[in-house]
């Protein structure tokens, strides 16, 4: 059996490919996350709305995490098995994020103690510079695997659960 090709379409080539924009899962959730990074942090920076930014941090790092179970359950599954992809980096992307949200958590709780917000802003930026550098990252080794199948595929993609796409890609497989 011969390995696929595993798709590169550069990210200035995305806009110009003939599955633009239907088949680029993830943008728009990663332009969602990206804003509210950014303004948590600018109202850390700024000793604003403190409440508010406890109050949205837990509710978003959820929406998040929830979106990370799909791309490790489902997402990146299917195009290691399809494209024959490595997604190691991406999931160590992911390990990263977890590992800054301990730190903006405890920088949490120092803030509800004594209202100190300068550890929370430090917190949150590097949380953003990690989140920024994942999100690139991701999008730059998954969106060519999701431009390059075939509206067929990305729609079955869509519709059918991860074992049963496995099953599909290992029937086409048999000769």
């Amino acid at each position: 059996m011969q390995m696929p090709r595993i798709p590169s379409v550069p990210r200035h080539a995305w806009s110009d490919h003939p599955h633009w924009p239907r088949q680029t899962l993830l943008l728009g959730s990663h332009a969602n996350f990206r804003r509210i990074s950014e303004r948590l942090v600018e109202h850390a920076a700024r000793g604003e709305q403190l409440h508010w930014v406890a109050s949205l941090y837990p509710r978003w790092i959820a929406a998040m995490r929830s979106h990370e179970g799909y791309e490790e359950h489902k997402l990146y599954p299917y195009l290691e098995r399809r494209w024959g992809m490595s997604v190691a980096s991406a999931e160590q992307g992911h390990r990263r994020l977890h590992e800054c949200d301990d730190t903006v958590r405890q920088a949490l709780a120092t803030l509800r103690r004594d209202g100190v917000s300068i550890t929370l802003h430090a917190a949150l930026q590097e949380h953003d510079r990690v989140l920024g550098e994942h999100l690139d990252h991701e999008e730059e080794l998954v969106i060519p695997g999701l431009l390059e199948l075939t509206p067929h595929e990305f729609e079955e993609y869509c519709a059918l659960r991860l074992s049963e796409l496995i099953r599909r890609l290992d029937e086409a497989e048999r000769p």
